[in-house]
């Protein structure tokens, strides 16, 4: 029995549509992500959605705004589960670990937003937890900050984290294995 999980963290409308700053490949990294839920779904392992939530009215992350609701071309579907965080941490203070154990995870395979900020700390933080972990070294982005290209950020931290936190992988070369 696969005891595998595909997270998708903060796949969110803001993520995509604030003004002059789109996310690296972003259309192509959409693309990755929803074709990773489908081969996910295929071969019967969850998914489950991280979604970033801030506190107060009118934050940018806002809950049930439409910057807050899920990209609608990755949405979850009926069945799939979902954690709401408020740090850049999807363990930390949520129901995560709790979801991990009763879907019986020991391998996490994460795709998502921002890689520098969320996905790199969740991905971090999973080793903590004693999760194996794989990154979809192409199935994460995020944008020029001034320093460092979109390009460049997502690069520096595939390099950075295989072998040392999780393993990178391209989704050309991944597969689930059917869980039972």
């Amino acid at each position: 029995m696969s005891e595998t999980v595909l997270v998708v963290i903060d796949v969110q409308n803001i993520m995509f549509e604030t003004p002059g700053m789109p996310p690296f490949e972003g259309e192509r990294v959409l693309e990755t992500i929803a074709g990773l839920i489908a081969s996910a779904r295929e071969s019967g392992v969850p998914v489950h959605y991280v979604q970033h939530t801030t506190r107060g009215a009118g934050s940018e992350f806002e809950a049930d705004s439409h910057n807050w609701l899920f990209h609608p071309a990755i949405a979850p579907r009926p069945g799939d589960t979902v954690s709401r965080k408020h740090s850049y941490d999807a363990f930390w203070n949520t129901d995560f670990t709790a979801i991990l154990d009763s879907l019986g995870a020991k391998k996490l395979v994460f795709c998502g937003l921002q890689t520098e900020c969320c996905v790199d700390t969740t991905v971090r933080s999973a080793l903590a937890h004693g999760y194996e972990s794989v990154l979809v070294g192409d199935g994460h982005t995020s944008y020029d900050n001034g320093v460092l290209t979109g390009e460049q950020i997502v690069a520096h931290h595939n390099k950075t984290l295989d072998r040392r936190f999780c393993k990178v992988v391209m989704a050309k070369d991944f597969r689930f294995e059917p869980r039972n």
